[in-house]
């Protein structure tokens, strides 16, 4: 693993402590309140994935002339899309 998954896998764990501590003030009751490291092996990569693709939008530019994400699943796997969150 690489310094910048390290780094993507970090801002993923504290992205979803920080939804779950904050989901209560804006009257949001699905919070399960749950530690990262109880998530499924499968929910985790799904936010590891977001955070990357988030990362990927905020750097460069990945939206086509019709507004549309581009998205290159070919490096990462289709574990996140299909874990049945």
């Amino acid at each position: 693993m690489s310094i910048g998954d390290k780094a993507v896998e970090a801002f993923a764990e504290n992205f979803y402590r920080y939804h779950e501590v904050l989901a209560p003030d804006f009257g949001c009751s699905d919070s399960g309140e749950r530690e990262w490291k109880d998530l499924s092996s499968s929910q985790r990569k799904l936010y590891v994935a977001a955070a990357r693709l988030a990362f990927l939008e905020l750097s460069t530019d990945i939206t086509s002339s019709s507004g549309e994400l581009y998205c290159d699943w070919s490096s990462g796997g289709t574990e996140g899309r299909e874990c049945g969150c």
